[in-house]
């Protein structure tokens, strides 16, 4: 074969390469969409989910394996979730610090806590605001809710995902029963580490000892303590009944959860995987809430049948408590932000 025909062969085979470069860039380009953010990247994204609850037959680990399992297969394995529960990576304020330096990208966390990083957190914990989920949930669950979660990104670059329920806190102690706030004088109450329930339980009479939650088991095995205030669901879960003699239903607090991630987290997954991540919150938060309930429920008799003795209040014992607790509401609305509390407000009684 002579030279000519080498060079033109040599020529049509690398215009031939040329346009098979082009038709799979076109055909790579035609299959993303505007902005490479949602093309699937091939990597995994781990995320770590922490809480205080416990292990096994409990209803916050119970729907985050639902979460868990749901995510991995809508994500077709881009996602994967690995949750801690019982407080393996630290107490509730140490995970939230977790979250917010980006060691754990995500954690399922009462909303007592916050208090210490974000101010208007603290309007979740302020007492007799919320009667039930139903009225707690139609104001978090729309623009309060959004805006207070807003304020929380702003403050602490922790991004809110979704509500849960934690459920109506009562009063509890090993020393008598609790009938009015005279009974509390001089007891020593364990409280989260929020200055509003401290308040509260110094408005009642009571003396307020700020205990991490996973310490809250042996300090009352030990006597460190006479007392604390939690929902049915955490008593059984947690099986603080093992070491509680006296419960009255003052029911002070409506408690919630905050669904939270760390910021540069969620960032750094594709904006397919974000909406993933947001649709499959909201999922979790319809499934914990109806756990929460099923827990509830069948909390009460769990303790009855364990010896504890439950006291029930008359509506005048039980005006009494909330009426000690008016004037800390409204010493809180400067603390929080006028904006929020006021907000807050308007919500409920539009709701009511």
């Amino acid at each position: 074969m002579n030279k000519g025909g080498v060079k033109m062969k040599a020529l049509k085979f690398f215009l031939a390469t040329l346009l098979l470069l082009f038709l799979a860039a076109c055909n790579s380009s035609s299959n993303g969409s505007e902005g490479s953010a949602s093309v699937n990247d091939g990597d995994v994204y781990t995320l770590k989910v922490a809480h205080s609850s416990a292990a096994t037959d409990d209803r916050l680990e119970n729907s985050l394996q639902e979460f868990k399992k749901s995510i991995e297969e809508k994500s077709n394995g881009r996602i994967k979730v690995e949750t801690y529960p019982n407080s393996q990576l630290g107490a509730e304020r140490e995970t939230l610090e977790g979250v917010q330096n980006g060691s754990i990208e995500m954690a399922v966390i009462s909303t007592g806590p916050f208090s210490g990083f974000s101010k208007s957190m603290m309007v979740l914990d302020l007492p007799y605001l919320f009667k039930n989920g139903d009225e707690a949930f139609e104001v978090l669950d729309g623009e309060f809710g959004d805006q207070l979660y807003e304020q929380l990104l702003q403050d602490t670059g922790m991004r809110g995902l979704a509500w849960g329920e934690n459920g109506v806190r009562h009063m509890a102690n090993n020393i008598k029963e609790i009938v009015t706030p005279e009974d509390l004088s001089g007891l020593k109450i364990r409280t989260q580490e929020n200055q509003a329930h401290m308040d509260m339980i110094s408005a009642f009479g009571g003396n307020p000892t700020p205990i991490a939650f996973n310490e809250l088991y042996s300090s009352l095995q030990q006597g460190v303590i006479d007392g604390y205030e939690n929902p049915f669901s955490l008593i059984v879960g947690m099986k603080f009944y093992e070491v509680t003699k006296f419960m009255t239903l003052t029911n002070h607090v409506y408690g919630v959860y905050a669904f939270v991630i760390n910021e540069d987290a969620y960032q750094a997954l594709p904006e397919d995987l974000q909406q993933i991540l947001n649709e499959e919150a909201q999922t979790w938060a319809e499934t914990e809430r109806q756990m929460n309930q099923d827990q509830e429920a069948e909390g009460r008799k769990v303790v009855e049948e364990h010896g504890v003795t439950i006291t029930e209040l008359t509506d005048d014992q039980f005006n009494e408590f909330r009426d000690l607790a008016n004037p800390v509401v409204q010493e809180y609305r400067d603390v929080v932000g006028a904006d929020i509390f006021d907000l807050l407000m308007e919500k409920l009684e539009a709701y009511q």
